[in-house]
């Protein structure tokens, strides 16, 4: 898992515009109705979620590869249409009005900054309010190279778990193998390959918490364009670098 602290104007410009019209219209103030699941919020222990104690409680062969709890807002438009069609009847119409903003918003991100990068599609744009959290999961079900943009005012944190030196047959490294990355104050980017459950030493064990966070997830299948991306998203913290 590679992070980049420095990114691009031109990529950074957009991002700014989308956590600029995120925080000022926060979903938990504009869409009340919302059900955020949340098992481990509602239970008063959100960071249990990110725990090695969390992490252990579940075999590892039984994993689908999906977060089995999360405290937030999922702001893809195929996300928001799914949560339309099963829970219409607790919206207002005010709360109509901006999933249809949140939906315009989405598909302009799609658009300027994943189009920009050639992504696959978009796993997740995840608004986190405070105390808000993703559990382990390894996305193992939707293998593939991942460019992950993240926003924090810096208390949040994301954690993983390092398979690279897994031998054949494991399906999780052992508690030592934990890696903590605080979040920093404003944007960065994290750039790192998922692998499918048979790739033992490419396997992502993930999880986070903190918020206001704002998370934008896109996959990427082709490993030329791939190198492209990096190469791209890298460029700006290169070229400090040298000067």
């Amino acid at each position: 898992m590679r992070q980049v602290l420095t990114l691009p104007t031109e990529i950074l410009t957009h991002l700014n515009e989308y956590q600029k019209f995120i925080l000022e219209n926060r979903p938990e103030e504009k869409l009340p109705n919302w059900a955020k699941k949340g098992k481990f919020h509602s239970e008063g222990r959100p960071e249990y979620a990110t725990s090695l104690e969390c992490l252990n409680s579940t075999p590892a062969d039984l994993h689908d590869g999906f977060p089995p709890d999360s405290y937030g807002y999922d702001l893809n438009v195929a996300s928001m249409n799914k949560v339309i069609k099963h829970e219409s009847h607790k919206f207002t119409d005010e709360e109509f009005v901006w999933i249809e903003k949140y939906k315009e918003k989405s598909a302009w991100i799609d658009e300027v900054i994943g189009n920009y990068i050639g992504f696959k599609f978009c796993a997740l744009k995840m608004y986190y309010p405070p105390d808000g959290y993703i559990a382990w999961h390894t996305n193992w079900n939707v293998p593939g190279y991942n460019c992950l943009f993240t926003y924090s005012d810096g208390s949040g944190y994301w954690r993983h778990m390092d398979s690279s030196q897994e031998e054949q047959g494991s399906l999780r490294p052992t508690n030592d193998k934990l890696v903590h990355i605080q979040d920093i104050n404003g944007w960065h980017c994290k750039l790192g390959y998922y692998g499918e459950k048979q790739e033992h030493n490419k396997i992502m064990w993930h999880s986070a918490f903190g918020g206001p966070r704002i998370t934008l997830g896109f996959v990427v299948g082709d490993p030329v364009i791939w190198d492209d991306i990096v190469d791209e998203i890298t460029s700006a913290e290169t070229e400090q670098s040298q000067q």
